[in-house]
């Protein structure tokens, strides 16, 4: 069986991984960039060691990359964000976020008759009994929760943290989502980490590990500009030759998925999904060629919406000795404005307040600037996990394809979305290849 996959980001490496360990299965891989990744495309800048956006890993020991790391025999090492160094700011002051039993008494978030809410609430989260799960969406369960506004708020700001989105679409949140998501990292003993050297680790073995079986070709710089059925295959074209498959899994954004079959007889079954919005945010990357200071490992300023990880403090090797990198995020809306200049004076307005947020924190920053990278804009998951939006399945009822990727049905969200609906896809794909199979004989 002759397979495309197109898209070589973090579900298209982990598919075509999985499948490389099928001797009845060959194919390419197709990435439009000259480089691999995707959005978790990692660079080296003056000895920083740089990534497209935030990566870190939340609940590790029960994340699908650790399945993965077992399946495909994956080496990394990893480390865990000091949650005693992980803080809130809310009205200019500051207190120890509420990641755990100890930080919860700590924290100045809650009052002490809230505390014992919100400790009622985790029990009912990992006991699987909270009635979060039966709300449409968030914000529905908390207008009937009665619960106090502070402990609301924390809900709101727990979400927009985890999902990287405002208070407006974490309230847009389905119930069901925050519940699963919620049960599994309140259960973990890893809740946030970095693997050491980046996203670069883990996407470098994936590669080597699908051209190491000789059966698959990696195509760089060749994107996929056409899709046609001819003769029992499907044809894929791009600008310098065409090649017939006999299956075809997209390992893509969603919105790209749309476009691409768009004046095909596949079209229709796409039309639910050509809406989806994405969730964007600010990136503020700064390299430091000294530590201007290290009160915390992570600073969420819960006034703006908006928050700072040392990310140097949890992984030393992406900097060079002495060094600091520090990553800044905030939330984005993505309201329409009125005019282009509009969401220009927007967008200016979040950096000022993330400058301010460095000025305050990590004063002489600027002075001590090795490396800066700043977008204004960028992509961190194809679709946001919100009421309106729609995940695509990994099979569509007649559509023929296979579909992997963050904009995907599956476990987890941001990454690990991508993670498991590649491997959910490859396994359907092999299975598919043994009915087959079973049937010639």
């Amino acid at each position: 069986m002759r397979v495309a996959i197109i898209g070589g980001g973090l579900a298209g490496l982990t598919a075509a991984a999985y499948l490389s360990e099928q001797t009845g299965i060959e194919g390419i891989l197709f990435e439009r960039s000259p480089q691999l990744g995707g959005r978790a495309f990692t660079y080296e800048k003056a000895g920083f060691t740089l990534n497209y956006g935030a990566h870190a890993i939340y609940g590790l020991d029960r994340h699908t990359i650790s399945n993965m790391e077992k399946e495909l025999g994956l080496s990394f090492a990893s480390r865990q964000v000091d949650k005693r160094k992980v803080m809130y700011e809310k009205a200019n002051r500051l207190t120890p976020a509420p990641l755990d039993f100890v930080n919860l008494v700590k924290t100045d978030i809650l009052n002490a008759k809230e505390k014992v809410r919100f400790a009622a609430e985790i029990a009912a989260i990992i006991a699987n009994i909270h009635q979060i799960k039966n709300y449409a969406t968030l914000g529905d369960y908390l207008a009937d929760s009665g619960a106090d506004e502070h402990v609301k708020e924390l809900w709101e700001h727990l979400v927009c943290s985890n999902f990287f989105i405002t208070p407006e679409d974490a309230r847009q949140v389905p119930g069901h989502v925050i519940s699963a998501y919620y049960h599994n990292l309140f259960l973990s003993q890893r809740p946030v980490n970095y693997i050491l050297g980046s996203w670069a680790v883990i996407t470098n073995q994936l590669k080597l590990k699908m051209e190491a079986s000789g059966r698959w070709q990696l195509a760089l710089q060749e994107g996929v500009d056409g899709l046609r059925y001819e003769d029992g295959r499907y044809v894929l074209k791009t600008k310098t030759r065409e090649e017939a498959f006999d299956k075809i899994m997209f390992a893509m954004p969603v919105q790209q998925v749309v476009k691409l079959l768009k004046g095909t007889p596949w079209e229709p079954f796409m039309a639910p999904y050509e809406n989806n919005r994405a969730t964007e945010v600010m990136v503020y990357d700064i390299g430091l060629s000294r530590v201007v200071g290290r009160p915390f490992s992570y600073i969420s300023d819960m006034n703006h919406k908006m928050f700072i990880t040392d990310v140097s403090a949890t992984d030393h090797t992406l900097v060079p000795e002495e060094g600091q990198l520090l990553q800044g995020i905030a939330y984005l809306s993505d309201d329409s404005f009125p005019e282009e200049a509009d969401r220009k004076a927007y967008l200016e307005a979040r950096t000022a307040q993330m400058e301010a947020l460095f000025d305050k924190h990590y004063p002489g920053w600027r002075e001590a600037i090795a490396v800066k990278r700043v977008s204004k804009k960028a992509m961190v998951q194809s679709v946001k996990n919100v009421a309106g939006n729609r995940l695509l399945p990994i099979r569509v009822e007649s559509a023929p394809f296979y579909f992997c990727g963050d904009g995907c049905e599956g476990k987890g969200e941001l990454a690990e979305r991508a993670f498991s609906s590649a491997r959910r896809a490859a396994e359907l794909l092999v299975a598919e290849l043994n009915k087959y199979a079973v049937g010639m004989r």
